[in-house]
């Protein structure tokens, strides 16, 4: 059935033509001026600032393939949105959702979302997502939108994820959207027996997406307008995320299985951090579990590894623990990932735009003092949040991981999983002969080590295992989720050069802006609009309360907590007068 497969024209015409192109990119890497938009965010240019990147360097990372497999690629170009013709690729709805659309270039000549990548899988090419869909932010000051690359998008994916859903499974009971669908995805190959496989094929892709909605979000609605569903613009549990497909994949008999037999709720959503200095950093994301560095760089590469699995990447797990010497089959572009890491540390943090208001530069100076000043008696903002020289290509940053009291959801959730096996009980854990091997119960550190390392062999068939255990031996172990007894449920902490493009604020982006978070618990807002992208340069964030857009809440309408929406702690500063806390903004703004 391999001939159920279409080309663009574009594609054919453009593919061609991208080395010549690729030196004469413009500024601004083809980013789509929104001159309409379904919430009135409405643009007439867009610019970019300078964070030492090339055009041709941004739309490698927007454009570079990791191994994601979402759906089929030609599916994604002639699906039509639930309840309408309208293709599901508009860039209209790609707005909905907050990501950024593209216009067409050599880089991407069917003009793809910022993040929503082409990739080869075996038998067919496939649309995946790379770090940049939810790393690439669009901030909108008057008319003009600033692309901030690595900056968090506001995006919600659950909704994006919930729609496509329920388009599969549309054109599978609408007769006349399968009509328009298989027309267009058959073309010359159309015939009755080929629109019977490629509805088989459609339900198979359906039923995928449906039980990866129903493991990480069950009953989520997109069409409710309050965040009481815990995740939706601007945040997601990706860790849990990739906790659940990683226990799924392990489950002995999936095909008789329901999708959620070893899944928890993804009910801890985090703002997506922010990437400059990430492979500077010894440690990353927000629980610290994340290791960078390490031997041919291999905590970096484990730590991509299970970025991709977050992100769709597919892997298989054989049946028995005697035959996984060998590694983990994946789609997983091990190349791709390798590029994208060695071009994230060329990324600066972007400075505060020149056309935005000006600093004031004599607050900024005394603001610097107060960066520096035990406000509480006890520690200064420079304990946990260090200075650093955003050009520097040597600079190094050392996690500091605190309790600050703020929402422990995350960490929770992390620290303290424990679900079946399934068939890795009895594996090596580190895939070593004569040492720890998996429970029949086992925690997720335990399930992401053995299935990152089984991923980075499953990509090195052939070289002696030893090769890549090594690291075990000199004291670190392999895997990038490496948990510490003393991180428990606290948060990485980071210099803060590029903060003010990073909004909302606390690792769960449950406070809207700057000024806020140098608030009280009590005084911050308990519910402000999310999705935004029109920028408050005074409180340094998105404006709080917009028209037509969703909130995030603190609490239900019955007073009850939302689990993981808590925007206590971190109650530093909160010492200052109104005048001091403007100046030590200033000086954040100048970072």
């Amino acid at each position: 059935m391999s001939s159920i497969r279409c080309i663009s024209v574009t594609t054919l015409m453009l593919i061609g033509t991208c080395s010549a192109y690729a030196a004469d990119l413009p500024q601004t890497r083809n980013a789509y001026v929104a001159t309409q938009d379904p919430f009135g965010e409405s643009v007439t240019q867009v610019v970019y600032l300078d964070q030492n990147w090339s055009p041709k360097e941004s739309l490698e990372f927007y454009f570079t393939s990791q191994g994601s497999q979402l759906i089929p690629y030609e599916w994604f170009l002639a699906l039509e949105q639930p309840g309408a013709t309208t293709p599901f690729r508009d860039n209209q709805n790609i707005l909905k959702y907050r990501y950024l659309p593209q216009n067409q270039g050599p880089m991407n000549p069917d003009g793809l979302p910022v993040g929503f990548v082409a990739g080869q899988g075996v038998g067919r090419r496939w649309l995946g997502m790379s770090c940049a869909a939810c790393h690439t932010a669009e901030i909108r000051l008057g008319t003009t939108g600033y692309r901030v690359d690595g900056a968090p998008a506001q995006a919600d994916a659950q909704a994006f994820l919930s729609d496509l859903s329920a388009a599969l499974r549309q054109t599978l009971d609408d007769p006349a959207k399968f009509d328009r669908f298989a027309t267009n995805i058959l073309v010359n190959q159309d015939s009755p027996a080929n629109r019977a496989e490629l509805r088989r094929l459609v339900e198979s892709s359906a039923k995928t997406r449906s039980g990866y909605n129903q493991r990480n979000f069950p009953g989520f609605d997109p069409a409710r307008t309050e965040a009481t569903e815990p995740t939706r613009f601007g945040r997601l549990d990706a860790v849990d995320a990739i906790v659940n497909e990683v226990y799924w994949h392990a489950v002995k008999a999936p095909e008789s299985s329901p999708p959620t037999v070893v899944s928890k709720t993804a009910d801890a959503p985090v703002s997506y951090p922010f990437l400059w200095d990430t492979p500077q950093h010894d440690r990353v994301q927000w629980l610290g579990i994340a290791k960078s560095g390490g031997l041919l760089d291999i905590f970096s590469l484990s730590r991509n590894v299970g970025e991709v699995l977050g992100v769709f990447g597919d892997f298989t797990i054989p049946n028995e623990p005697s035959l996984l010497t060998f590694g983990y089959p994946s789609s997983v572009k091990f190349s791709g990932l390798e590029d994208l890491e060695d071009q994230v540390k060329n990324l600066w943090s972007p400075l505060w735009p020149e056309d935005f208001p000006k600093i004031d530069q004599t607050a900024a100076a005394k603001g610097a003092k107060l960066y520096r000043t035990k406000l509480d008696g006890i520690s200064a903002c420079i304990d946990c949040h260090a200075v650093i020289n955003r050009t520097n290509p040597h600079r190094s940053v050392k996690a500091i991981m605190k309790a600050t009291g703020t929402d422990s959801r995350t960490a929770d959730n992390f620290f303290n999983t424990r679900r079946s096996s399934g068939k890795l009980a009895g594996a090596n854990v580190n895939f070593v002969p004569f040492t720890a091997k998996v429970p029949p119960d086992a925690d997720a550190d335990t399930m992401l080590t053995n299935v990152t390392i089984g991923v980075i062999l499953g990509r090195t068939t052939g070289a002696p295992p030893d090769e890549l255990s090594r690291v075990d031996f000199q004291g670190e172990r392999l895997p990038a989720f490496t948990l510490e007894a003393n991180l428990g449920p606290k948060y990485k902490a980071r210099p803060l050069n590029g903060i003010w493009a990073t909004a909302p604020y606390l690792h769960n982006g449950s406070v809207p802006n700057l000024d806020a978070l140098l608030r009280t618990t009590p005084e911050r807002p308990k519910s402000f609009s999310i999705g935004v992208r029109s920028f408050d340069p005074v409180r340094v964030g998105y404006l709080t309360e917009v028209a037509g857009f969703p909130h995030f809440e603190v609490f239900n309408p019955d007073g009850t907590p939302i689990v993981g929406n808590s925007n206590a702690g971190h109650e530093f500063g909160v010492q200052l007068d109104d005048e001091q806390r403007r100046q030590l903004i200033e000086y954040l703004k100048s970072l």
